[in-house]
């Protein structure tokens, strides 16, 4: 191995040598065990090994030779271990002795407790150890975490559809009897690209009117019919001037101060008039905070809430940055309530959204995620800056939430005849 280069990942001097330096620490060996002549073991020391993990071995050969892989199996006759994904059987008349080395999960963990969450380079170089130790669970799981930082990162996405291929592999090599029993089941089929209901354009449209932030607008077009409209719709209001002069002035207005006037007058059938450009200071925070990071490449995954396991709560995958992808899963989250009735998006406390806390590690959740088969974890802990930056988004909502009217049945794979609306009523 050359210094700045691990499996074909090249990085700079300082950042290569930084990790392998910390890698030659961690991979030192803690105990040692002498082969008797009767094929027993005396231990030298004592070491915890990771259930989660085969322990990793050195094997001195009576010659000299030295082997390094994972043990399977031991007995007086021969020992098995695991070199490059394959099982080889050394005789014990050949071993001189095994050095039991550090668990991997143990050193795994002490590694990535001194990587940055967005030192991309450095999580590169440590899935590749993690898929050299057969820990693929926690290869997949920081393959994932760098696209939540690096959606485009071509080498994750390279080396995720290795994981996910050695995952199958050592699924299929296990024998019969000892493969999880599956119930053969009719799966609902996946919705594909053009089936999934988005919002519509006006539907868009009118979901930003009820989010946009006077105080930081986007560009704001309300036709002068429509204005007029107002005026005499809400000519006996006190807000409403009655005198030519006064009309004329509130013609002129910009589109928000006029907008402003509407909320007042909660103007509500006038609304689906206001065309809003661009789009809403708290949206935009949920597509670059959430939307297009973790939300859509962690929780939208087919094989999450994306796909044919999604149950009641099912999100859009594609288009991340569109204005229809960002309402659509939007709504769908805002309206969402588990089922004890508890919403996803805590406007109260942020800190505390269910949405947040299932995507966290259990061990740091108030709030854990199902155990289900394929779920990954898209936050480490309350201060990763994607964690940060999405009870950022849920402080930046207006509130009192509006209720939005908006006609939409949500997609899910299973219904169970709750609504997810509660018919809060709001100032606009």
């Amino acid at each position: 191995m050359s210094k700045g280069h691990i499996s074909g990942i090249r990085l700079h001097g300082a950042v290569a040598a930084a990790l392998l330096a910390l890698l030659g620490c961690l991979l030192a060996p803690v105990t040692t065990r002498a082969i008797s002549d009767d094929g027993d073991t005396s231990e030298a020391g004592e070491s915890d090994e990771a259930e989660s993990s085969l322990q990793e071995v050195v094997i001195v050969l009576r010659g000299g030779q030295r082997i390094r892989g994972l043990l399977i199996s031991e007995d007086a006759n021969q020992v098995v271990i695991r070199v490059a994904s394959v099982n080889a059987s050394i005789s014990r008349e050949e071993i001189e002795q095994i050095i039991p080395q550090r668990p991997a999960i143990e050193r795994y963990r002490e590694m990535r407790a001194v990587i940055d969450d967005n030192d991309v380079d450095r999580l590169l170089l440590l899935i590749e150890w993690l898929r050299g130790q057969e820990l693929l669970k926690e290869a997949l799981e920081e393959a994932q975490h760098v696209l939540s930082v690096e959606p485009r990162n071509g080498e994750a996405l390279r080396l995720m559809a290795l994981i996910e291929r050695q995952l199958e592999l050592r699924d299929s090599m296990r024998r019969p009897e000892d493969r999880e029993p599956r119930e053969r089941v009719e799966r609902p089929r996946r919705l594909g690209v053009d089936e999934f209901p988005l919002l519509t354009p006006d539907q868009v449209n009118l979901l930003k009117v009820y989010e946009v932030d006077l105080n930081d607008p986007p560009r704001i077009l309300i036709e002068r019919e429509t204005v007029s409209e107002l005026l005499q719709q809400y000519r006996d209001h006190p807000s409403i001037p009655t005198s030519p002069e006064g009309r004329a002035a509130f013609h002129r207005q910009s589109g928000e101060e006029i907008l402003r006037t509407m909320f007042e007058l909660q103007a509500r059938d006038l609304y689906p008039k206001v065309k809003v450009q661009g789009l809403p200071r708290s949206l935009l925070k949920f597509r670059n905070q959430v939307n297009s990071t973790w939300l859509v490449n962690t929780c939208a995954t087919t094989r999450c809430h994306g796909g044919a396991e999604a149950g009641r709560l099912m999100l859009y995958n594609r288009n991340p940055n569109s204005e229809a992808s960002i309402a659509t899963n939007f709504l769908i989250l805002e309206r969402f309530k588990l089922a004890d009735g508890e919403p996803l998006i805590n406007y109260v406390e942020p800190s505390r959204s269910p949405l947040l806390h299932m995507g966290l590690q259990r061990d740091r959740a108030i709030r854990e995620h199902p155990d289900v088969h394929g779920w990954r974890p898209a936050f480490r802990t309350p201060s990763d800056r994607r964690f940060r930056q999405a009870v950022e988004w849920i402080q930046s909502m207006h509130r009192p939430r509006p209720e939005h009217p908006i006609e939409y049945e949500p997609p899910s794979t299973e219904k169970d005849g709750t609504s997810d609306r509660d018919g809060a009523q709001d100032n606009r």
